[in-house]
C-alpha cells in the first residue's frame, strides 16, 4: 500500500489560524477607555478608600488597644460595613470626587464611633466579647444614620 488513507486514521491536522483567533480575541476585549469607566465608578472609588481608610484605622486601634480581635472587627466595620451601607442607600453620589470625600467622612465618623464604644464598652480591654459588642453597636449606628439621611 502506499500512502492512501486507506485505514483512515487521521494524520495531518490543520493548526488553527493564530492570526484570526488573536484578531477574534482582541475584537471581544473591551478597550482601555471602556475598562477605565467600569473600573473608576463611585462605588469602586468608595470601597478602594474604605479598604485604605480601615488599613490605618485597623493598625491605630491594634497600637493603642493591643488587641487583634478589638483591630478586626475596626477592619470589618470600617472596610466593609460602611461602604456597604452607602452603597446600598445610594449616598456616595455618581461623581468620583463626592463618592472620596463622603467615603472619607464616612468612615472617620465610623472610626470614632467605634473606638469610643470599645474604649467604653472594655475600658481598653479589647475582648472578643467587648469587640463584637462594640462592632455591633457601630454598624447598627451606621445604618441608622444612613437611614436617616436616606
Amino acid at each position: 500500500m502506499t500512502a492512501t488513507n486507506l485505514d483512515r486514521t487521521v494524520r495531518w491536522r490543520p493548526a488553527p489560524h493564530r492570526v484570526y483567533d488573536a484578531s477574534y480575541k482582541a475584537r471581544n476585549m473591551p478597550s482601555i477607555r471602556v475598562l477605565r469607566a467600569r473600573l473608576l465608578t463611585s462605588e469602586n472609588v468608595g470601597i478602594t478608600v474604605a479598604i485604605t481608610l480601615s488599613i490605618v484605622g485597623a493598625y491605630a486601634i491594634q497600637l493603642r488597644v493591643s488587641a487583634g480581635v478589638a483591630a478586626f472587627f475596626g477592619l470589618i466595620v470600617l472596610g466593609v460595613s460602611t461602604p456597604t451601607t452607602l452603597t446600598s442607600h445610594d449616598l456616595l453620589g455618581t461623581r468620583f470626587a463626592s463618592a472620596v470625600v463622603r467615603t472619607g467622612a464616612a468612615c472617620t465618623a465610623t472610626f470614632v464611633i467605634y473606638v469610643g464604644l470599645l474604649i467604653a464598652v472594655s475600658g481598653r480591654d479589647g475582648s472578643l466579647l467587648n469587640a463584637a459588642v462594640a462592632f455591633t453597636l457601630t454598624a447598627l449606628a451606621v445604618e441608622a444614620a444612613a437611614r436617616a439621611l436616606d
